[in-house]
């Protein structure tokens, strides 16, 4: 079984419109990915470079059909405010990992990344997926608070990252 959805795929919810990432957003996910208060509770919390993103984005995302990113847009103001990610998708076993970030302070602590996350999950139950994941930094207390809201259980510490399903 394969995915419905195309990396350059797009919905929405309430607030927010998700479009899947493309080259021409490049220099947004180099800024936040960049920003050492977006990046600091990363498993890969090294500052990026147009460089390595577009080697990451050509050689790695595009030929990746277990993974889909979308760069999330607050409807209002139309502003870029994160992204939403699902990886490793497993269709033997009906799971995948979700992600997300607000990486623009101004809207996070808003309820987007809850907003995103349910979202993501829908478009993917449709897909047949309905166990995630995510692996959260020990000291991210709001994004903590926020999956567990959300009905993710604790399953597991591995070093600094708390292991999350639902």
């Amino acid at each position: 079984m394969s995915c419905n959805i195309v990396k350059n795929d797009s919905f929405t919810s309430d607030r927010l419109t998700y479009t899947g990432i493309t080259d021409d957003d490049t220099s947004i996910l180099v800024k936040w990915r960049s920003d050492v208060d977006v990046i600091r509770f990363f498993k890969n919390n090294e500052p990026i470079t147009v460089q390595s993103h577009t080697v990451w984005f050509n050689d790695f995302y595009l030929p990746d059909d277990t993974r889909y990113d979308f760069i999330i847009t607050e409807k209002i103001t139309n502003s870029k405010i994160g992204t939403v990610s699902i990886k490793d998708i497993d269709y033997s076993d009906h799971s995948c990992e979700i992600s997300y970030m607000i990486a623009e302070n101004d809207f996070q602590r808003k309820g987007f990344a809850s907003e995103a996350v349910i979202a993501m999950m829908k478009k993917m139950n449709v897909e047949g997926i309905t166990t995630f994941r995510a692996e959260i930094h020990i000291n991210n207390t709001a994004s903590i608070k926020m999956i567990e809201k959300l009905g993710f259980l604790f399953k597991s510490q591995n070093g600094e990252f708390l292991q999350y399903i639902t």
